[in-house]
């Protein structure tokens, strides 16, 4: 009687086990499923996507793979299409002139607060970060090279 009982267990847990089995070979596998993504709003991808696209920012800090892109996941494609085509970089004079150039800007000016949202993730609080710091930083060296001449 023991013997029925126990068979009767092992071959319940080996039909749940082929049932469990054949539920995630019907899943199809996913590259984000061996990655923890992290989902922003929309407004800090927008930044992100103008920066990679308009100015060829990098991240230093961070993998950008692991930030859920959602509606703008095409637009990324494209430009990523584009970039093994072409590539364009920045050049280190232009980086330390603009680092100058933005020093005597900030005289007398107010320093505004980022827009953190509280309680997000703290990888997209990093990349607002980052993304203010280095747009800011671009698009001064640009506005100084356009008054310069240059």
């Amino acid at each position: 009687m023991r013997t029925r009982i126990l068979t009767t267990i092992a071959a319940f847990a080996v039909i749940a086990a082929i049932a469990l089995s054949a539920v995630s070979l019907l899943r199809p596998a996913r590259a984000q499923d061996a990655m923890m993504l992290h989902v922003c709003d929309s407004t800090l991808i927008t930044l992100l996507y103008i920066a990679e696209h308009d100015y060829g920012f990098q991240s230093m800090d961070m993998d950008l793979a692991t930030f859920d892109k959602g509606q703008y996941q095409p637009l990324f494609d494209a430009m990523m299409a584009m970039m093994m085509e072409e590539e364009a970089m920045a050049t280190e004079e232009a980086m330390m002139e603009g680092e100058m150039m933005e020093m005597e800007m900030m005289e007398g000016m107010t320093m505004l607060t980022p827009g953190n949202i509280e309680g997000e993730d703290e990888a997209c609080t990093a990349l607002r970060a980052e993304l203010d710091t280095f747009l800011y930083n671009t698009l001064s060296a640009e506005m100084m090279a356009m008054e310069s001449g240059s």
